[in-house]
This record gives structure tokens, C-alpha cells and sequence, in this order.
């Protein structure tokens, strides 16, 4: 598009943006709210305001009401896949509304470019959000302890779906088992526990948060990868010019496309056209959801656990902690 490619992130573009970049990506404002912040302390503009005399900042909404603001990051390896890739971005002509939706296709490439270098150089990591929230407990509750008690959860679930009453089934903790009848006390009374504890899960939603056995034979290793592949396959067939129209779901050129993104974004890969589309065909089978792995936020965030109703209730709640020495 330019002699000289600059990487930047416009306030305005972002906004627009935004809404598909988190539907076919799992994009999250906050995975650019160290960009955000500094650009907004930085630009001069007023962003404090009071709340009953209290000073209170949103970097994204000063962001996002100041249309022009953008900014950068000069280590960024940046290339413009607009030049590398000329033939799929024409941003000329009378069809606006082709150019547009176009434009935005490649805005979002872009972007996701850049979040995916965030996330290989393991730049999440060191955001500001850590300083504000204790990371250490969130990260062991989400990472470790959440998958084991899902895990039993869901044993104790499919036992009293698809075993017959009596029959035996085997909880196992590294080298110890033991063998449980499917109507034992404590199998009914560990279900009632976590009922209670999470109302909301079902056996099909635990199933949906757990890690997916790898199938043999299957290149996929890279969640993130993964969700590239996903994200932009879905980008281009629903909003890109030359592919939306297409009658064939997973085309060759689709698949073309998607590997010379990865190659854009200097991701060592060994796939060839039929790796995508069978990876395309396995996450459509199993209505695959991008789930974007970050130090605050992943697939265990979103669990609801029973509360009090009362604020009372709220105050009095004994605070739950557990030994992370041992995790």
C-alpha cells in the first residue's frame, strides 16, 4: 500500500473492527491495553474523570472516542500483506462496499498478526493487568485446579449416564486407583456438591472446556495456530470479495490463502493444502470456538460458581485458598 510499511493500530479502525475480530478470533481489548494505556498518558488528551470526587481512568473508551489516535510498536517485524499479496486487496474502484469489507478483512489480518507475535514472544505476560489482579491463585485455580475437579465432575456425570446403576468405575491420582460403585454415597454426594458449587455446568459444556485428546495422525499442536486458521478462514468466506460468493465450503484457494498467511507471519509449518482443509472439516464436525489462552483470561474464566445473594452473605463468605506450593 506504501513505499514503506509502518505497522500501527488506529483508534477508529479498531473500533470497527472489533466486533469481528472477537467473533472469529476470541479477540479481547484488553490483549492491547498496554498499547492502549500509554498511547492515551501520552497523547495530551484529558483522560480523568471523577466519580463522586473520585478520579477514575477507561483507557479504551478515551481510546475509542479519540478517532485518530493510534499506535505502534517499531519491534515489530512488520510486513504488509496487502504487498506481498496484491491480488486479493484491491482497495480501488467504484464498488464501496466491496472496498470496505475488504479493507476490514485485511485490517483484521493484520491485527491478528500482531497478537500473535504478542503471543510468541510471551509479551501477555508482562502486561500491566498482572500488576492489578493476583495471577498467581487465577492462574493455578484456571490451570490446574478447575481441569481436575471438571475432570471428576464429569466421570461422576457419565457414570450415571452411560453406566448401569452398580457398575464399577475407576478414579485414578497418579499411581493409585480405586474402584467405585456408580451408586456409592459418595459419588451421589460428590454430585450434589458440585451441582450445587456450579449450577450452570452441564456434561456437554464441561466437555466443550476440557482439553480434547489428540487424534493420531493430526498436525495440529499450536492452539493458536489453530485459531488463525479458524479466524481466517471464517473471515474470508463470510466477508472477503473473491471468497464469500464461493459455492465450495473449503476451497483450494482458501486453503492456499490461509497457508500464505502463515507464511506471512514467519510460522514454520509443514501443512500443505489438505492439512487445512481436513483441520477445517475437523473444527466445523465438532463446532470448534477459539479460545485464546491469556495470563487472565482462558476457556476456565467464564465458570460461574454459586454466590450468595445477599451482600451480607457476600462479606461473610469464608475466603477459599489453596495450597499452590504443591500444584
Amino acid at each position: 500500500m506504501s513505499e514503506k510499511s509502518i505497522f500501527y493500530i488506529q483508534s477508529f479502525f479498531l473500533k470497527e473492527t472489533e466486533s469481528l475480530l472477537k467473533q472469529y478470533y476470541d479477540f479481547d481489548s484488553s490483549m492491547l491495553i498496554d498499547e492502549i494505556k500509554h498511547t492515551v498518558e501520552t497523547s495530551g488528551v484529558n483522560y480523568i474523570t471523577f466519580n463522586n470526587g473520585i478520579p477514575t481512568t477507561d483507557y479504551l473508551k478515551t481510546f475509542y472516542e479519540n478517532q485518530k489516535m493510534y499506535f505502534t510498536n517499531s519491534e515489530y517485524p512488520y510486513k504488509d500483506i496487502s504487498d506481498q499479496y496484491p491480488q486479493y486487496f484491491i482497495f480501488e474502484g467504484e464498488d464501496k462496499e466491496r472496498i470496505k469489507n475488504d479493507y476490514f478483512v485485511y485490517l483484521c489480518l493484520e491485527y491478528m498478526g500482531y497478537i500473535y507475535y504478542k503471543q510468541v514472544n510471551k509479551l501477555f505476560d508482562k502486561s500491566i493487568l498482572i500488576e492489578f489482579l493476583n495471577l498467581e491463585y487465577e492462574s493455578v485455580l484456571h490451570n490446574a485446579i478447575y481441569p481436575e475437579i471438571l475432570s471428576l465432575y464429569k466421570m461422576i456425570l457419565e457414570s450415571k449416564k452411560y453406566k448401569h446403576r452398580g457398575d464399577k468405575i475407576t478414579i485414578t491420582y497418579k499411581q493409585d486407583k480405586i474402584d467405585i460403585n456408580t451408586c456409592a454415597w459418595f459419588l451421589d454426594d460428590m454430585e450434589q456438591y458440585f451441582k450445587d458449587r456450579f449450577p450452570e455446568l452441564t456434561l456437554d459444556k464441561i466437555n466443550e472446556l476440557l482439553p480434547t485428546p489428540k487424534k493420531a495422525g493430526r498436525k495440529s499442536s499450536n492452539p493458536y495456530v489453530m485459531i488463525l486458521i479458524w479466524g481466517t478462514y471464517q473471515l474470508l468466506y463470510n466477508h472477503h470479495s473473491q471468497f464469500k460468493d464461493s459455492k465450495v465450503k473449503i476451497s483450494n484457494e482458501i486453503c492456499e490463502f490461509i497457508l500464505r498467511y502463515l507464511d506471512h507471519l514467519n510460522i514454520e509449518n509443514e501443512y500443505t493444502v489438505n492439512d487445512i482443509r481436513d483441520n477445517l472439516k475437523d473444527m466445523i464436525k465438532r463446532n470448534y470456538i477459539p479460545k485464546w489462552n491469556l495470563p487472565w483470561r482462558n476457556v476456565f474464566s467464564d465458570i460461574k460458581e454459586k454466590q450468595p445473594e445477599s451482600e451480607l452473605g457476600k462479606l461473610n463468605q469464608p475466603l477459599t485458598r489453596y495450597n499452590i506450593s504443591n500444584l
